[in-house]
């Protein structure tokens, strides 16, 4: 099966680049220092169809920084609680650490940069920042002895996904116990060359490689055999180190059982981690047992094969695995040189869907006769020592508090609005309210009561964080307190509907994260295949759970237009990992025929292939396809699925979270 590249790669990645995505010229790199010694990293535009370098420049993440109020406070709090247990000077109880960052350039630097580009490189022009993506869900990492211990740190809590575009807030919020609080100021205030916390973000971006004349061919159908044959070996031998001989091997890193079993390498469970080295020493086996080839049918220069080889391995990296965040070791030489921006190593576990992947496919022709637009990754990573001056004396940032004064007979809550709800503010949700209640014992005493709401007034004239004070008074558990939560919808609706239930609150601080989170979802048809079988149209059907209800959302794509790619935001629960779709092909003597109903985890990536049932004419199941599409539209004016129509129960072990607690 021949399949040419720029098509393959589509099928070969779970996570693939958009047709209308930003694509840099990998040969048309800059690095260029600004006067306060900001590194920049820029590419050119890559040209279409032409070699030719473009003047049009584009920089990667850098400049990561704490943000600042419109009047120039930087978003940073450090606030130490003392006590007088045990001497007249008071010692250091615990800490409360919440900061705001971002990254990008100012206008400032930008104008600098700009006018570096003109004058030393032939009037070159700088168009912005380069389109990037997170790199998986744990594209942010926190590096800290101290944040990173449960034992030190009460709490920590962040969001997890770097945002794409500068300017943007990261937040950072933890509550430090007593010993956690001593050890991180002392980084700051006395041992001062490195804070005990670094900000690490890693993004994906495209760039285009050199062409060449060749192919590379993976060939799935040799692992069967290699499978056969170690298996028998296992069988026959006794030798106890026959693991470690045979733990290179394709068969058991790809297909566990007996075979994996023995080898401990690379299986299935939801614990096993690599690292770079690894996977590199995994590929070079693919290579070496002829499952990979890499084969040129002229002669290229050398450089050019070894980019091709590296870009390859970059979407065979992305392909069969996903970065779980939980590595901050030294990288080695190997990442060092694959990504020169890099602070700390990576660490790697295969995607679950890849065995499929690799049954479905037996063999798989890449075509290296056009240029390929491959993803890199780029890290930006900074400390706080670099941020801590500018801070230190501001009173509203930095400080220390008595817990044994009088003034502490009262009790602050600060009231944190997640980053998420603030992007959904206005489009999804329109305010959100939290009723806080604090009940007292003890003659003579009443309830404290207070709502604080937020929405997008509230945002813009007073931040994401409102405090909410009450009297301590007699109460024998100052600290406690109850709350509710209820968010307003779009149409008018409220979530949770009718929620009589208080929570326990603590209060060093309570998060407001909505029950809804975003996912873009991207749909692919391929144009030509679609008019070669007689298709107009083909619809992406999806149903998923929407604040407890199931909704639906189309996404189509049409043969008569030049656009084979579509994309569109949804609102998923949060307490759910995935969705159920169908496909409804609009046939044009026959109208729409419909697939049956599937589920799968969340991959945001989804490819119409046209049905063999389809292409063969098959009678019978063309009938069932057009008898499943006579109901197209299931739904209300919000999206709710009618309770004739709802599918998702029959796929609740896939789609619902399953909560491990119980």
């Amino acid at each position: 099966m021949r399949i040419l590249f720029p098509f393959c790669l589509f099928l070969f990645s779970l996570h693939t680049f958009t047709i209308h995505a930003q694509i840099l010229d990998s040969e048309n790199k800059l690095t260029i220092t600004l006067k306060d010694q900001t590194k920049v990293t820029l590419y050119g535009q890559a040209s279409t169809l032409s070699d030719e370098k473009s003047k049009n420049y584009y920089y990667l993440p850098c400049g990561l920084r704490l943000s600042k109020k419109r009047d120039g406070t930087p978003e940073f709090l450090f606030m130490k609680f003392t006590s007088d247990e045990k001497s007249a000077t008071g010692v250091t109880q615990g800490a409360l650490l919440h900061l705001l960052m971002e990254y990008g350039l100012s206008k400032e630097q930008e104008v600098e940069l700009a006018g570096v580009l003109k004058t030393r490189y032939n009037g070159a022009m700088l168009k912005g920042a380069a389109d990037v993506e997170p790199d998986g869900d744990n594209s942010v990492r926190i590096i800290s002895a101290t944040l990173g211990s449960k034992d030190l740190t009460r709490s920590l809590v962040f969001n997890g996904k770097a945002p794409t575009l500068p300017g943007s807030k990261i937040a950072i919020a933890a509550m430090l116990d007593k010993q956690g609080a001593q050890i991180f100021a002392s980084t700051l205030e006395k041992t001062r060359s490195i804070a005990d916390l670094s900000l690490n973000l890693s993004f994906n971006y495209t760039v285009r490689v050199p062409a060449a004349r060749g192919y590379i061919k993976q060939d799935w159908s040799k692992v069967d055999s290699l499978v056969q044959k170690d298996s028998a070996v296992f069988k026959e031998t006794d030798d106890k180190n026959y693991g470690e001989k045979v733990a290179n091997t394709v068969a058991g890193v790809l297909f566990g059982g007996a075979i994996g079993g023995a080898l401990g390498w690379f299986g299935s469970g939801d614990e096993d981690h690599y690292s770079y080295d690894e996977l590199r020493q995994f590929y070079r086996k693919l290579e070496e047992q002829k499952v990979i080839t890499l084969r040129f049918e002229e002669n290229v220069a050398s450089e050019k094969v070894d980019k091709i080889r590296e870009a390859f391995f970059d979407h065979f990296l992305n392909s069969f695995t996903d970065k779980d965040g939980k590595s901050a070791r030294e990288p080695s030489t190997n990442e060092k040189e694959a990504m020169p921006d890099i602070k700390h190593g990576d660490s790697y576990t295969f995607k679950r869907e890849i065995r499929e992947i690799v049954k479905q496919k037996k063999i798989q022709i890449f075509d290296l006769s056009y240029a390929m637009a491959v993803k890199r990754s780029h890290q930006v990573t900074e400390n706080l020592a670099s941020w801590y001056n500018q801070t230190k004396d501001n009173p509203k940032c930095v400080g220390i508090v008595n817990l044994s004064d009088p003034f502490f007979l009262y009790r602050d809550i600060n009231v944190i609005l997640d980053i998420e709800a603030e992007e959904m503010m206005g489009k999804e949700v329109n305010y959100v309210t939290v009723n806080i209640r604090k009940k007292r014992s003890g003659e003579g005493s009443f309830d404290f009561q207070q709502d604080v709401t937020f929405d997008r007034k509230t945002l813009e004239k007073e931040g994401n964080r409102v405090t909410v004070t009450y009297s301590k008074a007699q109460d024998a558990s100052p600290e406690l307190y109850e709350y509710k939560v209820q968010w307003s919808l779009r149409g008018g609706l409220v979530f949770p509907p009718n929620d009589t239930t208080w929570k326990s609150g603590s209060w060093q601080g309570l998060s407001l994260a909505p029950p809804i989170m975003p996912r873009t979802i991207r749909f692919e048809a391929d144009l030509a295949d679609m008019k070669e079988n007689g298709i107009r149209n083909v619809t992406l059907q999806l149903r998923y759970k929407k604040f407890g209800n199931e909704v639906e959302t189309n996404i189509g794509v049409n043969a008569s237009g030049t656009d084979a790619f579509a994309e569109k935001m949804i609102f998923m629960d949060r307490n759910t990992q995935g969705y159920a779709y169908r496909l409804v092909f609009h046939d044009k003597d026959l109208g729409p025929i419909a697939t049956q109903w599937d589920a799968k985890i969340n991959t945001d990536y989804m490819y119409a292939t046209i049905p063999k049932e389809i292409r063969n004419k098959d009678q019978n199941w063309i009938k069932m396809g057009l008898d499943a599409a006579k109901v197209l539209v299931a739904v209300d004016e919000n999206g709710n699925v009618s309770k004739e129509q709802k599918v998702l129960d029959k796929f609740r072990k896939i789609i619902d979270v399953v909560d491990k607690k119980n």
